[in-house]
């Protein structure tokens, strides 16, 4: 069975009560669906709009015609992408590609229809802040990861390639497998996972990890 995310588990309508949601669910459009291994959004072919996934999953790679794409993410039913198009005026390329991993339902919210959502309940213009104040904090912690070494960043491209809906992180029984896997030491792997854990890339529940994205 397919999860379909609702309204109310967006961020962007936290705090909403019914009536408001029910507004907000006529203001919206109409649901687009991609099939599995389209792109949603690439360098030259996007839209002034954030997108609410639905349903399905999305990889989200870096954007270069030159160097081979890195994993940055992927996006499940509540998780929302476009932010950073949402407002830009200066025309520019957009920064990843986005992949259908398999059917993928999209609604899309644009510029036209934030700014009227905004003037009419301004929680959600506060919602939003907050979550652009919380990308800035991720994103910031992310560069430093991508930029710490290639056991760091190949140890984060496995844990994102091996996140669950829920965002655990399914790995091997022993980290001596894992290394194996990964080509590194023991000791480089524990440094690498003390690097993600100390930037709350990942987080640690038990036994279990978690991609924090």
């Amino acid at each position: 069975m397919v999860f379909s995310a609702p309204l109310d588990a967006f961020f962007l309508f936290k705090g909403l009560d019914d009536t408001q949601l029910k507004k907000i669910e006529c203001e919206l459009s109409e649901t687009v669906t991609y099939a599995k291994g389209e792109h949603l959004y690439d360098q030259h072919q996007f839209q002034n709009a954030l997108g609410l996934v639905i349903y399905g999953t999305i990889l989200v790679q870096t954007a270069s015609e030159c160097d081979a794409p890195l994993v940055m993410n992927r996006l499940y039913a509540g998780d929302v992408f476009g932010a950073a198009a949402l407002f830009d005026t200066c025309g520019s390329d957009y920064v990843t590609v986005l992949t259908a991993l398999d059917t993928v339902c999209v609604r899309y919210i644009t510029q036209e229809q934030m700014t009227r959502l905004f003037l009419q309940i301004p929680r959600i213009a506060q919602n939003y802040i907050e979550f652009l104040s919380g990308r800035v904090r991720f994103l910031n912690r992310k560069i430093a990861v991508l930029t710490g070494g290639s056991s760091v960043n190949r140890l984060y491209q496995y844990c994102v390639s091996r996140q669950q809906p829920d965002g655990t992180i399914l790995l091997p029984e022993s980290m001596t497998e894992l290394a194996r896997i990964l080509n590194m030491g023991r000791s480089s792997l524990y440094r690498s996972f003390d690097n993600l854990l100390s930037q709350n890339i990942l987080i640690k529940n038990g036994k279990q990890y978690i991609l924090h994205s």
